[in-house]
């Protein structure tokens, strides 16, 4: 029987290993079995010549004859023992190689399992990918579009236009609580008392959403001890630390319809805050004083409530009740008293002595804080 040469197929090398060891085995069994004929007929050959021995008595036997066919017997009988050793040490090693099969098997299945979730997280990754590039070109095309809106609403707020063979109607929203969107950011409201739009910031991720920021300190990067008129018209950028202006504040609030919120950090990150459910400052007349301030709650303590009624004070246009220049001491403009327990448009820095960015109920002293923000949203 030939045995033919297997070729190398992925996992079948050990296969065909065993199919060799079977068919090896199978030409050493026929071997075998043709030694076990030959000592059968050799003992049946022997167990005549007894017989024929014990009839014949006058029959010579030849003794060196009986005494070399004992020892073919018995190279037989050592032979016939090996060829049973060597088959059962061959059966045992087949079985190894088909455990090794076996083995390999599983291997082969394992990796193969671990390939098609390799393929599918690189598909997911791949997905992600286009998802994000997607992203950034909508972002790059809402910045278009807010840039053509802009300049829209600069010529006529209600301007119809044509863009890509289409006519679009574009009306901004009323107010920060009307936007879809749950991101923050800039986006154009046209609020009741306003006789054109404006741009304005909203934050959406704290209290539900829909507030409009209308003071934000993060670094100190802007001056705020300003005068009246700056403090009137606003100042700063949407992009970074501003000031909303006292007139826009005046126009909004006027309808006793908005909270305010007072979110504050100090320099090691804690956050706190201080809520108000009603808020309105009074017009240019009335020096734009803090005429509605509601209930409080929060963690950050009440340290508004004790500039309730208090006219807004800068350091050219003195309102406050105390005998020296409140604004003009602490380099801001607020709703100074006698002077102050909040002062969020003071000094941008650390230290305690009243002249910082400051809200005295949240540790009761002075400690300059690094982060304030004002929102108010319409009921």
């Amino acid at each position: 029987m030939d045995i033919k040469p297997c070729l190398p197929n992925n996992s079948t090398i050990v296969h065909c290993n065993a199919v060799q060891v079977m068919n090896l085995y199978s030409r050493m069994l026929v071997k075998i079995l043709s030694v076990i004929c030959i000592v059968c007929a050799l003992h049946f050959n022997a167990a005549t010549e007894v017989s024929r021995d014990s009839n014949i008595a006058n029959c010579s036997i030849d003794t060196s004859s009986s005494f070399g066919y004992e020892i073919l017997v018995g190279k037989l009988v050592t032979l016939e023992s090996k060829f049973w050793n060597m088959w059962l040490e061959m059966k045992e090693k087949n079985e190894q190689i088909m455990r090794n099969h076996s083995l390999l098997e599983d291997t082969h299945q394992g990796t193969l399992r671990m390939l098609t979730r390799l393929e599918r997280n690189l598909t997911t990754v791949m997905d992600r990918s286009w998802e994000i590039a997607q992203q950034q070109i909508n972002c790059g095309n809402q910045e278009n579009w807010k840039q053509l809106v802009l300049a829209m609403l600069s010529n006529n707020k209600n301007k119809t236009f044509t863009n890509q063979n289409f006519e679009s109607t574009l009306k901004p929203y009323e107010d920060c609580t009307e936007v879809p969107a749950n991101v923050s950011g800039k986006y154009i409201i046209h609020p009741q008392n306003f006789s054109e739009p404006f741009e304005a910031y909203c934050a959406q991720e704290v209290f539900e959403g829909g507030w409009l920021v209308v003071q934000y300190r993060f670094d100190g990067s802007v001056d705020f001890h300003r005068n009246w008129t700056e403090y009137r018209n606003g100042f700063g950028t949407l992009d970074g630390e501003f000031w909303i202006g006292l007139e826009k504040l005046h126009r909004l609030t006027k309808n006793g319809d908005y909270e305010l919120v007072v979110e504050l950090k100090d320099y090691d990150g804690t956050y706190t805050f201080a809520r108000y459910d009603d808020f309105e400052i009074g017009d240019e007349a009335e020096k734009y004083s803090l005429k509605k301030l509601g209930s409080y709650s929060g963690s950050a303590g009440d340290s508004l409530s004790y500039h309730r009624s208090i006219k807004f004070s800068t350091f050219d246009s003195d309102n406050d009740l105390s005998s020296v220049n409140c604004a003009k001491t602490h380099q801001a403009g607020w709703w100074y008293k006698s002077c102050h327990f909040s002062n969020l448009n003071g000094l941008y820095r650390k230290g305690n002595d009243g002249k910082h960015l400051s809200w005295f109920h949240r540790n009761y002293n002075y400690d300059g804080q690094a982060y304030s923000r004002m929102i108010i949203r319409k009921k």
